[in-house]
């Protein structure tokens, strides 16, 4: 019987050659879209869960609440997890991780390496993570004093090999170490991700001091709990031994949470000094998954407004089955297996569509997902789970609504199917909602994308050139070399500076403190800090105010400082020139005097008020200098090389490390700038989907009336009404759409946009532009099958009455 089935169904696919290839392409489509969407969901809810204590391992996070508002730092004392360990039963064991800035150089035979991505840790790391080893025993890897481990492509980088057990490497300022382990790279899905681990156990004075200190801040510090601890009454508990350990001022001063590993990528966007690389946004997640259903939805719904439309052709054929002893359930079969080798057709064109459009997806999300046959049986599950999804979506309704035609009716010639207010007009209504949901989403994001690159931000970042300084031996020559970059050809200013715009999570932060005359009080102000040579309006642009900048300033004065117009508002300092001010940082003060104001510039995201600023001279011992910024035109390709053998003049043992400062203030709408153009492709595919099944439905709409057609003519009726009566109807229903998609597209993109503090408003254009789009289009879909049918005969349309 059920070879029959697809028989008959393989059948009636051959006699229906246009609309087997619409369906097809429509579902294909959909499920392609679908899977590649889901694809990206999958992996980023996956992120760490490959540990095998994932559901027990959370991280420490301290809670600054001396500022206005409470901060959150992935950073505490590094005795705070090895104390928790000894005096709280629901922590089995713990492990820290340190992240000290800029490069670690290594030498390997006389070779020099400058390592970026490595972690000082402790030997019980591979007790709490999971990171698989090649080489080495991960339980005393790293117990060994002056020990490494190196992940696989750093010891192929450095010994040409995995091979490298007992190997030497050797650091300038920490010594010799040793290779006492292999690991697996890292994989894409973890927010650890290290190339070389160095044991905690190694020669450093400091270091050692550090590990035992309640007062020095460095790591980040993560616990495993019992299975099934309470995370909150831990996170109580610890917090009472904090407060005990450090004193009642501390405690005043700090709170204390756990965060699960779970919740580590996507919640550490707003935690500072994290060591998570990437973070994940659940908005985003939603997004892509409403808009994989959006997908499969309309597919689906393409697939049952053909059906049910092509069942006035089977109405006889429905009614010879029945006298000849088909019951319902045979018919409802008959028409699911159709469902479903229209479906499982679709799945083998979409497996196609999906491996052509993986590279493309790949280079948007910044992912590297493999699809192809080696790894077919990995999406297997998705991808059968879709198609049977869309299989039943899109054959249930119209099997029961086929089925239901009365024999005698149908053998007579009688077909009616529904009434003006049929499901299939209310499917076609929904289907162009949802396509302009989407399409009005597209122009918002859209525009807001382009604001936020269009955006004066108070500074010229183009052709900025920025260089980390990472040798003690280039900051104490900084001038000699600054004057040498600067007779780079194509350099026009360089500057120096402790920090750049765009580095906001580690600028330095000080407290500022000023005398209140009207209150006769002293109110102390939590500022952010950067330091400056006298080259920074002409390097960076930025527009003095008030006063004058650091030119002339005397080199060994450091006690004159720049204020941003929000600092000075901040401070209640109405004429601040002359006026000065105390600042304090890790327990030193010192008194500045206040010389200019520039005006207010964008160093955070635009999903940032602009804060309050010092701009200190570069010897303000608030901060130490580690950036020169090169302002360069012309061949941007030569300036670099010229910059490169500068650097190399005065930093031997180290690769210069460098980067545009416009591509830096990219990275803050990265996501942003990937959901723009995933909206785009999906609105496209959603609103090709949804005019294939308008084009279908168009195609048996003037089959169905096209003796109607030919008597209207017959009688006088004119091209242009003809046309205007077969797509009347459908325009009525794209309109209708319009009416219901508004509010909604309006909700979902007020929401997105009270995300960034700088943003667009939400313009009537968008509206009107997805609208008047997708009612040219729908037309454009219809106008062809109306044009031909009112151009035919009449006479072949009644050639048979």
């Amino acid at each position: 019987m059920l070879k029959n089935y697809f028989k008959i169904a393989f059948r009636t696919l051959a006699r229906s050659k246009g609309y087997a290839f619409i369906n097809i392409l429509g579902l294909a489509i959909g499920i392609t879209g679908a899977t590649l969407l889901l694809t990206y969901v999958k992996d980023e809810t996956s992120f760490d869960q490959f540990h095998s204590k994932a559901d027990e391992i959370v991280r420490i996070i301290v809670v600054d609440k001396t500022g206005e508002a409470p901060r959150r730092f992935a950073v505490n004392a590094a005795v705070f997890a090895s104390t928790l360990v000894e005096e709280l039963p629901e922590v089995t064991s713990a492990t820290t991780l340190f992240m000290r800035g800029g490069h670690m150089n290594f030498t390997i035979d006389g070779v020099r390496f400058a390592q970026r991505n490595y972690f000082i840790t402790d030997p019980s790391f591979f007790e709490v993570f999971d990171f698989e080893f090649l080489e080495g025993d991960r339980v005393t890897a790293l117990a060994e004093p002056n020990s490494v481990v190196l992940s696989e492509n750093e010891a192929i980088r450095y010994f040409g090999t995995t091979d490298a057990l007992g190997k030497t490497i050797t650091s300038p300022f920490a010594g010799e170490f040793k290779v006492t382990g292999i690991s697996k790279n890292t994989p894409a899905n973890s927010h650890i991700k290290f190339d070389v681990l160095i044991s905690q156990n190694y020669s450093d004075p400091q270091w050692q001091q550090m590990l035992t200190s309640w007062e020095q801040i460095g790591p980040s510090s993560y616990l495993v709990l019992t299975k099934g601890a309470d995370i909150a009454d831990v996170q109580k508990k610890a917090e009472a031994i904090a407060n005990e350990r450090m004193g009642v001022p501390m405690a005043d001063m700090v709170d204390f949470e756990l965060q699960s590993l779970s919740d580590i990528h996507f919640e550490s966007a707003n935690i500072e000094q994290s060591i998570a690389q990437t973070s994940g946004n659940k908005s985003y997640i939603l997004i892509f998954i409403s808009i994989a259903i959006f997908l499969v939805v309309i597919a689906s719904v393409n697939y049952m407004n053909l059906a049910t439309s092509r069942a006035v052709f089977r109405a006889k054929e429905i009614g010879i089955r029945k006298v000849v002893g088909a019951v319902k359930k045979q018919l409802v079969t008959q028409f699911l297996m159709e469902s479903l080798l229209i479906t499982l057709i679709s799945l083998i064109v979409s497996i196609g569509l999906t491996d052509l459009s993986m590279p493309f997806f790949n280079d948007l999300t910044q992912k590297n997902f493999d699809f192809s046959w080696a790894t077919l049986g990995e999406y297997l599950p998705m991808l059968l789970g879709l198609t049977a999804i869309i299989a039943l979506l899109s054959g249930i309704y119209p099997s029961f609504f086929m089925t239901r035609f009365k024999t005698v009716d149908v053998l007579k010639g009688e077909r009616k199917t529904s009434s003006p207010f049929a499901l299939r007009k209310i499917l076609v209504i929904a289907q162009f909602a949802l396509s302009i949901i989407m399409i009005i989403s597209t122009i918002v994001v859209t525009q807001q994308m382009n604001y936020i690159n269009d955006k004066n931000l108070g500074f010229d970042d183009s052709n900025l050139v920025v260089i980390d300084i990472n040798n003690g031996n280039v900051r104490a020559n900084f001038k000699a070399m600054r004057t040498e970059l600067a007779n780079v050809p194509g350099v026009e200013s360089v500057s120096v500076s402790t920090r750049v715009p765009g580095e906001w999570k580690t600028i330095n932060e000080i407290t500022a403190v000023t005398n209140n005359v009207n209150q006769q009080t002293r109110d102390s102000v939590d500022v952010f800090y950067m330091g400056f040579d006298e080259n920074l309006i002409e390097t960076f642009g930025f527009k003095l105010k008030d006063g004058v900048s650091f030119a002339g300033v005397d080199a060994t004065d450091s006690t004159k400082i720049l204020l941003n117009e929000t600092a000075a508002a901040t401070f209640g300092l109405e004429n601040p020139i002359g006026e000065t001010i105390e600042l304090t940082s890790q327990g030193r003060s010192l008194r500045v005097q206040i010389i200019g104001v520039v005006e207010d510039f964008n160093f955070q995201s635009l999903h940032n008020k602009v804060a309050p600023m010092i701009l200190g001279y570069w010897n303000n011992p608030a901060g130490t200098i580690d950036y020169f910024t090169v302002k360069a035109s012309g061949n941007m390709a030569n300036v670099v090389a010229g910059l490169t053998e500068v650097h190399n003049k005065f930093d031997q043992a180290t690769a210069m490390e460098s980067h545009f400062l416009d591509s830096q203030l990219a990275n803050f709408y990265q996501a942003e700038q990937q959901a723009s153009v995933i909206y785009k492709v999906g609105a496209g595919l959603s609103i090709f989907v949804a005019c294939l099944g308008l084009f279908g439905l168009a195609s048996f709409t003037v089959e169905k009336r096209i003796k109607e057609l030919g008597i209207r003519k017959v009688l006088g009726a004119s091209q242009w009404s003809l046309f205007y009566l077969l797509s009347s109807t459908f325009a009525k229903q794209v309109f209708l759409a319009f009416i219901i998609a508004s509010p909604f597209a309006f909700w979902i993109m007020k929401n997105w946009l009270s995300g960034f503090v700088y943003h667009v408003n939400i313009s009537p254009i968008a509206f009107i532009v997805a609208g008047l789009m997708t009612m040219v289009i729908a037309l454009l879909t219809v106008s062809y099958r109306s044009i031909l049918a009112t151009k035919s005969n009449p006479v072949d349309s009644l050639r048979s009455e």
